[in-house]
């Protein structure tokens, strides 16, 4: 016969839920802290070249907007992150991502918004009680990324540009993050190729395709 549980056991475990996630929170924000200023570079530079690239408005987010969506997803993607590629790598390769899935949102939102020009305006939803309102109105809790990181106000802007967009824009996206992780960011063709989940030989062709591109556009391969 199966013994009760008693009362208490429920409200002990939740208890012992919330410490752990308690926990991991504090682990994770410890784990960002070093590199927050990175990050701040490598979304001020991102938001450039994708300005630049037509992607992006120049007012439609900023480096600190970005920074916190790439922590975001960081954080919900925390447990998907290969185990022998360094935090800080796999943290710009997350920022990458997430400038590439706003820049195709970007232009879903702007071929919708062209094609429905001439469409009739829909009407209204029609609620004849708050109930009724409220049915229909549910919108997603957001994870803010205040609530991942603290006290984002204490970080320091960026002092000075690793990279001249006007030249690594010219790239293809992905030798532009092979060129922008090895030759700005200092990460090892190795661990580039596991960011980027390409392999090591593509890594280098990609370098090397980068590397002539720029030194054709700068008149050199730049810093």
């Amino acid at each position: 016969m199966t013994k009760p549980v008693p009362p208490h056991s429920d409200t002990a475990s939740k208890a012992h839920r919330q410490t752990s996630a308690r926990s991991e929170q504090a682990a994770f924000q410890a784990a960002v802290k070093p590199h927050l200023q990175e990050l701040f570079e490598a979304a001020r530079r991102e938001l450039r070249y994708r300005v630049a690239l037509g992607d992006f408005g120049p007012d439609l987010l900023t480096a600190e907007e970005l920074v916190g969506e790439t922590l975001v997803r960081a954080w919900r993607d925390r447990r998907r992150r290969p185990p022998l590629l360094k935090f800080r790598v796999w943290l710009l390769a997350v920022l990458f991502r997430v400038a590439e899935d706003i820049a195709r949102d970007e232009a879903q939102f702007r071929k919708l918004a062209t094609e429905s020009l001439q469409a009739p305006v829909p009407p209204e939803p029609f609620y004849d009680d708050d109930e009724s309102f409220w049915e229909w109105y549910q919108p997603d809790e957001l994870t803010r990324w205040e609530d991942v990181v603290a006290d984002p106000s204490s970080l320091s802007p960026e002092d000075a540009v690793a990279a001249d967009e006007q030249f690594t824009r010219s790239l293809a996206p992905r030798a532009r993050q092979v060129f922008v992780l090895h030759t700005i960011h200092r990460v090892s063709l190795r661990d580039v190729a596991q960011a980027l989940g390409i392999s090591g030989s593509e890594a280098v062709r990609l370098l090397a395709e980068a590397r002539r591109l720029v030194g054709v556009a700068g008149g050199g391969e730049g810093s």
